[in-house]
């Protein structure tokens, strides 16, 4: 299948999980379709990101730890928000790497507190970094002072939340 074809129009959920299954069918075309996540065409990017997001739920092994840097690096890189959400919505489905570069740690950390980043990608930056706490708990203390000490009351319902629940966690901890 041109997945690259099918991705030029835009797409509804039934369509990208209609794909989605099409992968999964025929694993062969993972590679394929994943390769569009980094297409020239931002619109292809992030729909492929939307893709293999959905591929990512039920298929995390399919991804490589060189994949989950090259989605890091791009979820650092790229300034479409709604690639950066697709990326950052794959890499919340994976297992963490050892090693995780700093510019995507500090990525996070600027995109969760960041007025222009949109709801979703800063409480996917939360998430992750709170994964990442647990992985690496000499973090936990500096993202329980980001989150404390945020004037949270010029941030969305959705932010609010998101913050609320990851700073319960953080306080078990």
């Amino acid at each position: 299948m041109d997945y690259r074809e099918q991705l030029k129009n835009p797409a509804s959920l039934r369509y990208i999980d209609k794909l989605a299954q099409n992968v999964v069918d025929v694993p062969a075309e993972f590679s394929t379709a994943y390769s569009l996540i980094f297409d020239t065409d931002l619109n292809i990017a992030w729909r492929a990101a939307w893709l293999c997001q959905k591929i990512s739920i039920k298929y995390p092994h399919w991804f490589t730890e060189k994949q989950f840097q090259e989605l890091a690096s791009l979820s650092v890189t790229t300034m479409h928000g709604g690639l950066q959400r697709g990326c950052l919505s794959i890499l919340n489905n994976l297992e963490f790497p050892n090693a995780i570069s700093v510019d995507f740690l500090n990525s996070c950390f600027d995109k969760m507190i960041s007025p222009k980043s949109p709801i979703a990608v800063q409480a996917l930056s939360m998430k992750i970094l709170l994964r990442i706490c647990t992985n690496e708990p000499g973090f936990i203390p500096e993202l329980k002072a980001y989150l404390e000490n945020i004037d949270y009351e010029n941030y969305s319902a959705g932010f609010n939340s998101t913050r609320k629940n990851v700073l319960k966690v953080l306080n078990s901890k």
